[in-house]
């Protein structure tokens, strides 16, 4: 009972796949029609646009307005006019009255007749271009009217007025089969595909409304409210309509004051539904049969396994110890496998790596070059103890390159976990004394707001630990370049089972865009052939490796501040931590 319910519920639920499939295809086909038809709509009205206006400037609709010609010369005019734009021209005098048209010659004609109360003639008596859709009070024709005023230093003189039929567009619309209408600001359909839909109300007009559409513009037709129900379902409009459903899609002609609607039958996503329920079932009922099929011959076969039963569960044992030690021997060579590539990564980063060891050795190999030059002349001038004391200076930068240079032998071995106390202040002290160099010539002031020797132990590896300070510290020094009266502040703490240093600088701060991938290997803002972007990302790798973190943020006062926290060897007493 179970598996039939189940079954069930498949089959239903692929129906309901097949019916939002069916039904998002209308959905997409619909929002490209009318979008398609409301550009062809707008097109057809707008290439009429700028004909009123051009001849409102015409000088013999002008003469003929100020008494100086007789309409026998403009209906001529006009005439030839609406035969090669397929339209209907007139002209209204001040007082609306038509004084000539490009029907003159037929029983049509609309000279004599006044339409002083139609809005596109109000509008263009205000100054301004009318647009109006009407039935036409002498033709009984609807069209979609333009006006335009024609004026003399800022009086009226008339209306020049073109007339648009929109029977074709209709036409159209209907030998394609598809159902499309346009309703005005109150509801009311004027254009449609569907004919016995036109002149009929999508909502109820109140009754002095649909009396003043009567009377100014719809004229004779009684706008009665068509038998239409809508049903919102999530982002989809339903309009039930002539015992038919269909999917309402509309768009907004803002400059018209219309609203055009396309409507697609929703029967083919019921028959899509319908099939697929039917396929769906037909296959459920095909899969049941051929269960009960398998059921029945497995209890035929059930008598003659149980002789079999214990061979096969043998077999069936053996078979899962094999597998069973298949897997131990994949785990191991997995295990090996992954020992591997972590090594192999480690390799792969370390050609990335020289290249950044490099440029960190370019600092101690200038200064060791300026002892050099000095020992040079303290030896001319027979100064020996300053040339001692500048050769033990050298020597310590011989030994701390060695250092450097031996990480990546360090790096490419695999790791050991070997740790060694390291006093923060002397790891410092020796970082400051290798670019005091570079401080003089840069003329950087020092601040410095340290805590006593022995106080900051950290676990880690010396010349990995001076590294992380002489990248930050030179970071800080190069950032500075350029910058008027520099300054370098360094405050180190040793409190709550950490120390904690920052590195604050006076420079113009961190790029906005370099901020969250400052620690990512190749970044860099330093200008081209100034560093490739690694001396923080080896410095990252370094502090995590000795569990600790580093962080690069924007002072609110101005520059950079780097904050370095590693955790403290062996645990301290409380330590007193100042502030700068």
């Amino acid at each position: 009972m179970g598996g039939l319910l189940l079954a069930v519920l498949a089959a239903w639920r692929i129906a309901l796949f097949a019916e939002q499939w069916a039904l998002t295809e209308l959905r997409e086909t619909g929002a490209a029609r009318v979008a398609l038809y409301a550009a062809t709509l707008r097109d057809n009205l707008e290439k009429f646009r700028p004909i009123p206006y051009i001849l409102a400037r015409d000088p013999r609709v002008r003469a003929l307005l100020q008494g100086e010609s007789s309409p026998l010369r403009l209906n001529p005019h006009l005439e030839d006019f609406a035969g090669s734009a397929g339209a209907l021209f007139f002209l209204l005098d001040q007082r609306g009255d038509t004084v000539a048209a490009s029907n003159w010659r037929t029983e049509q004609s609309l000279i004599g007749s006044n339409f002083a109360f139609r809005p596109y003639f109000l509008d263009a008596r205000e100054g301004r271009p009318g647009s109006y859709y009407a039935v036409g009070l002498k033709t009984g024709q609807p069209g979609f009217f333009l006006s335009y005023p024609v004026l003399a230093a800022g009086r009226l003189l008339g209306v020049v007025v073109i007339k648009v039929d929109l029977a074709e567009l209709e036409l159209s619309w209907r030998e394609s089969g598809e159902t499309v209408i346009v309703s005005d600001a109150y509801g009311v359909l004027f254009l449609s595909s569907r004919p016995e839909w036109k002149y009929h109300s999508l909502r109820p007009l109140p009754q002095q409304t649909a009396d003043w559409l009567r009377e100014v513009q719809y004229l004779g037709h009684p706008l009665t409210l068509l038998r239409a129900e809508r049903q919102a379902g999530g982002e989809d409009n339903v309009l039930h309509l002539d015992q038919r459903s269909f999917l309402e899609q509309s768009r907004q002609l803002l400059e018209y004051g219309w609203r055009i609607h396309y409507l697609s039958d929703l029967q083919p996503v019921r028959t899509a539904f319908r099939l697929a329920l039917a396929v769906a079932a037909v296959l459920t009922a095909s899969l049941l049969l051929t269960l009960l099929f398998l059921r029945e011959r497995r209890q035929k076969l059930h008598s003659r396994r149980e002789a079999e039963e214990a061979r096969a569960i043998r077999e069936l044992n053996e078979r899962l110890q094999e597998e069973i030690d298949q897997h131990r021997r994949t785990e191991t060579t997995l295990r090996h496998t992954q020992e591997e590539l972590i090594q192999a990564g480690k390799l792969a980063a370390l050609g990335r790596m020289s290249a950044a060891i490099a440029h960190e050795l370019n600092q101690p190999v200038a200064a060791i070059r300026t002892f050099l030059a000095s020992c040079r002349l303290l030896l001319a001038r027979g100064r020996m103890d300053q040339v001692g004391a500048n050769l033990e200076l050298i020597d310590g930068l011989a030994e701390r390159m060695g250092g450097i240079t031996g990480q990546l032998k360090t790096f490419a071995r695999k790791s050991r976990g070997r740790r060694e106390p390291q006093d923060l202040v002397t790891v410092l002290s020796r970082v400051l004394s290798c670019l005091a160099p570079q401080l003089t010539a840069q003329g950087v002031s020092l601040y410095q707001d340290l805590p006593p020797a022995g106080t900051a132990v950290v676990a880690g590896d010396g010349p990995q630990l001076e590294q992380v300070l002489n990248n930050v510290l030179q970071n800080a020094l190069d950032a500075m370049a350029g910058c008027h009266d520099p300054a370098l502040s360094l405050h180190l703490s040793a409190t709550d089972g950490e120390a904690v240093l920052l590195c604050r600088d006076s420079g113009p701060g961190i790029a906005a865009e370099a901020l969250d991938a400052l620690f990512e290997p190749f970044v860099t803002t330093k200008e081209i052939g100034r560093g490739l972007g690694l001396g923080l990302s080896i410095t990252y790798g370094i502090v995590r490796e000795m569990d600790g973190t580093i962080r690069g943020q924007n002072h609110p006062d101005g520059g950079a501040v780097f904050t370095l926290r590693l955790p403290l060897a062996t645990p301290l007493p409380q330590a007193r931590s100042s502030h700068p």
